[in-house]
C-alpha cells in the first residue's frame, strides 16, 4: 500500500470519492491537453503544427469528446455513491446565471479586454456545412459535451479537488463544499485562468456556484447548475449567432 493510500485508510472522515485523483482530476486534465490540438479563432498554436484548420474542428472536439467521455464511464463507479441526490432549485439559478453570463461577456468584449489570442473557437457549422444534416449532427455532439461533459469535468476538478486541495492536501477528507478564504481564491484564479475571454462573468459565476456548493454540500447540485447556465448558453448561441461565446 502506497504511503497516501494508508493515509487515507487512517483519516476518519473521508467526503470521497472513491479513487480522488483519477476521478477528481485526470478527467479535466485529459479534456484540456486534446483541447490544445483543436483549431483556434485565430490559427496558430499546437492545431496550426499539425496542419488543422477550422474545417477539422468538429473531427478534433469530437475525438476530445469521446476520449472524456470514455475516461468518465471508467470513473462512474466512485462517482455514483459521492454525487448525491439533487436538489431542486441550482439547475433553476444555474438558468437564470446565463443572463449576467451574456451581459457580462459582451460588456468585456466591447470594452476591448479579450486578446485575440484568448478567443473561443467560434465555430459556426452552418458556414461550412449550410443548414443539412451534417451540421446537426455536430451541433447534437457540441451540445453533448457542453451540457454532459464540462459541468461535470470542471466541477469534480474545481470544487471536488482544487477548492479542498487548498484546505488539505488529502483534499478528499474535506467536506464537500467547505468555503474558505483559500477555496474561494482558488476559485476566483481558475475562472479567470481558464474564461479569460469572460473573465468578468465567470468571476460572478462561479462564485455564486461556490455558494450552491456550500449551501447543499452535493455535488450534484453544481453540475447540474452548470450543465443548465450551459444549455441555455447553447440555446442563447443558436438563436442569435453569437458564436464567440462557444
Amino acid at each position: 500500500m502506497t504511503r497516501a493510500a494508508t493515509d487515507r485508510a487512517e483519516c476518519r472522515d473521508d467526503h470521497g470519492p472513491a479513487d480522488p485523483w483519477l476521478t477528481c482530476c485526470a478527467p479535466l486534465v485529459l479534456f484540456l491537453l486534446l483541447g490544445a490540438a483543436e483549431p483556434g479563432a485565430v490559427g496558430g498554436g499546437l492545431a496550426g503544427l499539425l496542419g488543422l484548420t477550422s474545417a477539422h474542428y468538429p473531427f478534433v472536439y469530437g475525438l476530445r469528446l469521446a476520449a472524456t467521455l470514455a475516461l468518465l464511464v471508467w470513473c462512474r463507479r466512485p462517482l455514483g455513491a459521492w454525487l448525491g441526490r439533487p436538489t431542486w432549485w441550482p439547475p433553476l439559478l444555474g438558468l437564470a446565471l446565463v443572463v449576467p453570463w451574456i451581459v457580462l461577456a459582451a460588456m468585456q468584449r466591447d470594452a476591448g479586454w479579450v486578446p485575440a489570442s484568448v478567443g473561443r473557437a467560434a465555430f459556426n457549422p452552418f458556414e461550412l456545412y449550410g443548414s443539412g444534416t451534417a451540421a446537426w449532427v455536430y451541433l447534437l455532439v457540441r451540445g453533448l459535451g457542453l451540457v454532459a461533459v464540462v459541468p461535470v469535468v470542471e466541477e469534480l476538478f474545481l470544487r471536488g479537488f482544487l477548492m479542498r486541495y487548498v484546505v488539505h492536501e488529502d483534499f478528499w477528507t474535506v467536506p464537500f463544499g467547505t468555503l474558505t478564504a483559500a477555496a474561494a481564491g482558488a476559485c476566483a484564479v481558475y475562472a479567470v485562468a481558464t474564461h479569460p475571454g469572460e473573465a468578468v462573468a465567470a468571476l460572478g459565476w462561479f462564485a455564486v456556484v461556490s455558494g450552491i456548493a456550500a449551501a447543499t454540500r452535493r455535488p450534484i447540485d453544481c453540475i447540474l447548475a452548470h450543465a443548465a447556465t450551459n444549455l441555455a448558453l447553447g440555446a442563447y448561441v443558436l438563436a442569435s449567432g453569437s458564436w464567440w461565446l462557444v
